[in-house]
């Protein structure tokens, strides 16, 4: 009787004691302490400044920065319209650095209310102060649906037929692509191609887009060095099958 009388007060002692630690660790043991940020560095951007970023992601004040925690310097970077993803990484000492992967844009897009970038996906971007587009082709003289804020995809067939010009020269022969510099739709019209250091525009046509990207390939070096052939030539036509004429202006705008 008198060891079970033990047995029950011990167990009592013993449950206090854990108790009473339990309580000591609660309350008394410090909490680690939240990481303290005070630089954000931007990498892996392209288009746009990094401070342009930071700017565009009200990432610039950097009085706020104690305040941030990584999930919302991510969620702030992830809502700029260039970026596709981003990877967010601290060192430990202060210094956050954001990995931008921008959206994968194809070209300038030129409309009656606005200049976009448009990506491969046909979704379209106001243009931002400072972006670097100058290893982007122009798209020029093309109607698109974007009256709304909220239109983001403007894909029709004129826009298909540019991205095939696009795709084409830039796989069959890199160094024409380099100065691909408008791709003018001419609202349904005959397309028309401009380069960079070549004074004469291409008269493209419609239709056949791959076949005539070959043709001009065949030339492109003449006509860029403006060997005689193309020598103080005023037009380049492609829209005979699988011929080049090569002359004076004519007028398009009957030929749609």
């Amino acid at each position: 009787m008198i060891r079970e009388k033990l047995g029950t007060v011990f167990g009592f002692i013993l449950f206090g004691v854990i108790l009473i630690g339990l309580v000591y660790v609660i309350v008394f043991t410090e909490k680690p302490a939240r990481e303290i940020y005070s630089e954000i560095v931007i990498e892996g951007n392209r288009i746009l400044p990094a401070q342009d970023y930071l700017i565009g992601s009200d990432l610039n004040k950097e009085a706020e920065y104690p305040e941030l925690t990584l999930q919302e310097i991510r969620k702030r970077i992830m809502n700029h319209p260039y970026v596709e993803r981003a990877e967010i990484q601290s060192d430990g000492e202060g210094t956050v650095t954001v990995k931008v992967y921008e959206k994968n844009f194809k070209a300038l897009l030129l409309v009656k209310n606005g200049t976009y970038l448009i990506t491969q996906d046909f979704e379209i971007v106001k243009l931002k102060t400072n972006s670097d587009i100058s290893d982007l082709p122009v798209i020029s003289n093309v109607y698109v649906n974007n009256s709304s804020d909220n239109i983001k995809s403007v894909k029709n067939n004129e826009l298909v037929r540019a991205f095939k010009i696009i795709d084409a020269t830039q796989l069959l022969n890199n160094g024409m692509y380099e100065h691909l510099a408008e791709i003018n739709l001419r609202y349904g019209g005959d397309v028309i191609l401009n380069f960079t250091g070549v004074t004469c525009p291409v008269i493209f046509g419609k239709g056949s887009e791959g076949k005539k990207i070959v043709i001009l390939s065949t030339v492109w070096e003449g006509l860029r060095n403006q060997e005689k052939l193309f020598k103080n030539k005023s037009y380049v036509d492609l829209r005979f099958n699988n011929e080049i004429f090569i002359g004076k202006p004519v007028n398009t705008e009957s030929n749609g």
